[in-house]
């Protein structure tokens, strides 16, 4: 089984044998391709009224930043489709999901948002002399917010209010130009990987 690169973008799980991939910008069709990766078959397609750039599950929901348009959440059982946060999102968000909390990355402005399931903004954090070009985002298990900085090369750990943070990995670290992250929340490790197709797995105590 294969994709055209230009046909994924991120990935999440949807279960031990199904990953949803987006399509990111594509010159064929917008859209998360629901992937069987026991029998390398494609399971289903979901089509986006935009292009689909970071997506993450959260219990029987996929949650995805589609361009321009917002935050997107896909039912796993039906694939139906709802519009949950409308607001004029860039290319290049991630999004990350805990508890009643929405969290995304604005790749333009530089910022890290967290919101209500709503759509209400909680907070706010922007500090491009810390984190420049914000991308992956994932959360542990107190809320406690990890994003990468692709220009900074770095991993920066916003507090679960928003108020405090704490850079915690940087290019001496292994880091250059990182795009995406995922916390286990079992094991308590994160997984960062770069652009340049090398990944990193630290332990956080």
């Amino acid at each position: 089984m294969s994709l055209d690169p230009s046909e994924g973008y991120d990935v999440t799980l949807v279960d031990e044998k199904i990953v949803a991939i987006t399509s990111g910008h594509s010159s064929k069709k917008s859209g998360i391709y629901i992937i069987n990766t026991e029998n390398q078959s494609k399971q289903q397609f979901v089509e986006l009224p935009g292009s689909p750039y970071g997506i993450t599950r959260n219990h029987d929901s996929l949650f995805v930043c589609v361009q321009g348009l917002g935050i997107y959440k896909v039912n796993t059982v039906d694939y139906t489709i709802s519009h949950v946060i409308s607001c004029n999102l860039p290319w290049l968000s991630y999004v990350s999901v805990f508890a009643d909390k929405i969290y995304y990355t604005d790749y333009t402005h530089q910022s890290v948002v967290c919101c209500e399931r709503n759509g209400s903004c909680v907070w706010t954090f922007k500090n491009d002399s810390v984190l420049m070009l914000p991308r992956g985002i994932t959360v542990d298990n107190d809320g406690n917010v990890f994003v990468v900085g692709e220009k900074s090369s770095n991993v920066v750990i916003i507090a679960n209010d928003g108020k405090s943070y704490k850079e915690i990995l940087t290019k001496e670290d292994g880091l250059h130009n990182p795009s995406a992250i995922s916390f286990d929340k079992q094991k308590r490790k994160l997984l960062v990987a770069n652009l340049s197709r090398t990944a990193f797995l630290y332990n956080v105590t």
